[in-house]
């Protein structure tokens, strides 16, 4: 790893919410040399030599994983105790929550000792890419298929350099949650414009529940929830085409978003909201029924199915409209699979052996099951067994709804909207989303100015990438 690069960026983020990742691509033999071995074959008359398969007897691989939670760790740890089994090496693997990552980042960074493998999500991949510390994955993603993994998923993992640097593995889809049955009392129709998005939660908001919550807590949450609008309306921190910080440059569209932002939170959400995360609405939406909708990527339903089951069959989803009619874009997120440099061609060899036995339909569906409601499996030959599984098996009409959104439409991770970047990290580590937002929904704030602070802020770390 370039320690210096690495321990500045470490710097300028300050905070630990993010993630960390290493790639690798693997080493063959290419065309040429294969060509070149049949015809120095052919011209003696002897078979073509066949490569020897390498043993790797002995050898021991370093994994980390940021997912902590006991069901998601259990199905990531059988897997790759499994997969060494069958290729006869020993694995470590180690969870490392996202608030003490940077921390063991810089470790690593400073030793040398970094993990050979790593499950994380985007940022942890842009991280590490603005750091110059990773390797594209293409060559392994190609064994195993290339147009098997979705092409939104690869596009985000994409550095400016053309290739892709995590192996995707599964994904999430921003919708609205909501209760179908007070829709159908109430003779509401799915939302198709702002417009009509407000009027329905201001329809929906009595004195016993709240129309639609907007929740703004300082983490990463009211990040999320400006994110979703300022996708559905084609406002972006970072430029779709070139990758520069264009948020400087939108700034009237911008303060739309945050006025509407704040005109849902005044006319339809619960006052406490401002500092509600994602236990909290969840909880409002499908545990004690005090809000009608709410922006989820799906925990809602198993929310649901471990506290009141009751509720389970009231719940549905749509997508956040567009102001006009269907969004221009929404926001996802998911996690991916990247390897660090190794020291020899044979350990490059392990490792994308290692990680394309990862992508049998069956482990990749496993994997997305793993996760409480609706992560999807990005290699497609897994959907199938996803869709088939009896956690998923009642909710085909929101599988299908919300797969058709994520395949075929426009989805983004803050800040990745060109691909890696580190500005993805730095927006999950700053707080500034939280006040600026919280203010222009209590007054303290213009809508203008609560955009003047998001931007000086997102700007002034711009000026480091």
């Amino acid at each position: 790893m370039k320690t210096t690069k690495l321990v500045a960026l470490l710097l300028a983020l300050l905070m630990g919410f993010s993630m960390v990742a290493c790639s690798n691509a693997s080493t063959e033999t290419t065309a040429t040399e294969a060509t070149a071995t049949e015809e120095a074959a052919a011209a003696t008359d002897e078979p073509a030599a066949t490569e020897e398969p390498i043993s790797y007897a002995g050898e021991k691989l370093v994994i980390w994983t940021n997912l902590t939670a006991d069901a998601q760790y259990e199905v990531l740890s059988k897997q790759f105790t499994e997969i060494a089994a069958e290729m006869g090496i020993e694995v470590e693997v180690e969870k490392v929550a996202f608030n003490e990552l940077y921390g063991k980042l810089a470790t690593a960074a400073s030793s040398g000792d970094v993990p050979d493998i790593m499950h994380t999500n985007f940022g942890g991949t842009a991280y590490l890419y603005a750091a110059e510390s990773i390797m594209p994955m293409d060559d392994i993603i190609n064994a195993i298929g290339a147009d098997d993994f979705s092409t939104a998923y690869k596009s985000v993992l994409t550095g400016s350099d053309g290739h892709i640097y995590g192996i995707p593995d599964w994904a999430m889809h921003t919708s609205v949650w909501y209760r179908k049955d007070i829709f159908a009392e109430k003779g509401i129709a799915i939302p198709t414009t702002w417009d009509e998005f407000l009027a329905a939660a201001e329809t929906l908001n009595t004195t016993d529940m709240s129309g639609f919550a907007v929740p703004l807590d300082g983490v990463q949450v009211a990040a999320q929830t400006l994110y979703e609008m300022m996708c559905s309306a084609g406002v972006y921190f970072m430029d779709p085409t070139t990758g520069e910080y264009c948020f400087d440059k939108e700034k009237d569209q911008a303060i739309e978003v945050i006025d509407y932002l704040v005109s849902l939170y005044q006319n339809a959400s619960p006052a406490g909201s401002l500092t509600w995360s994602w236990g909290d609405y969840r909880n409002a939406l499908s545990v004690t029924g005090t809000v009608a909708m709410t922006l989820d990527m799906g925990a809602v339903i198993g929310n649901a199915q471990g506290n009141n089951p009751d509720m389970v069959d009231k719940l549905g989803c749509f997508d956040f409209p567009g102001v006009d009619g269907s969004p221009v874009a929404s926001f996802g997120s998911g996690y991916c699979f990247v390897a660090s440099p190794q020291e020899d061609t044979a350990r490059s060899k392990m490792v994308a052996d290692f990680l394309t036995a990862l992508y049998t339909p069956e482990r990749a569906a496993e994997r997305a099951l793993s996760r409480p409601m609706f992560a999807f499996p990005s290699y497609k030959p897994a959907f199938e067994i996803y869709k088939a599984s009896d956690k998923v098996a009642a909710f085909q009409d929101e599988v299908n709804t919300i797969f058709d959104s994520f395949e075929n439409g426009t989805w983004y991770w803050y800040g990745m909207e060109a691909g890696l970047s580190a500005m993805s990290a730095y927006i999950e580590s700053t707080n500034i989303f939280g006040e600026a937002l919280q203010g222009a929904c209590d007054g303290t704030y213009t809508s203008e100015e609560a955009y003047n602070l998001i931007n000086d802020d997102l700007m002034a770390f711009a000026g480091t990438m």
